[in-house]
């Protein structure tokens, strides 16, 4: 078996996920726009609306979806942000997995409050 790794598309320097078997292991998805790389929102809130929307749609293309998440690890820039991403993960993710958060970061774009990185798994079939 060896590891399967998504490219971004538009390509970015780093592979979007990499599937191993039927562990899915995404890189740290954001709310940048699919197509134009820009980023939409400009609260937590908003952006966590974007970012899980852009992590379902990851997830539904390697035959998974959000309920099949099984760990993640959100950064959030500024600790009052927080409660913003905790409503947030529980809607979009009711089911609770395993998770850090890491709060008082600066990540990669300025512009971005929050990034996730998470697994999850393809269920399967029958």
């Amino acid at each position: 078996m060896q590891p399967q790794f998504i490219p971004h598309d538009p390509s970015r320097i780093y592979s979007k996920a990499c599937v191993y078997g039927n562990v899915i292991f995404l890189a740290g998805e954001d709310c940048k726009d699919p197509k134009t790389q820009k980023i939409r929102g400009s609260t937590v809130a908003e952006q966590a609306d974007y970012l899980f929307e852009n992590m379902k749609a990851t997830l539904e293309s390697l035959g998974s979806s959000l309920d099949n998440v099984v760990s993640l690890t959100g950064y959030v820039t500024d600790p009052r942000g927080a409660d913003a991403y905790l409503q947030a993960r529980r809607k979009y993710l009711p089911h609770c997995p395993p998770s850090a958060l890491i709060m008082g970061i600066q990540l990669a774009d300025p512009e971005m409050l929050i990034e996730i990185q998470a697994t999850a798994v393809i269920p399967e079939k029958g």
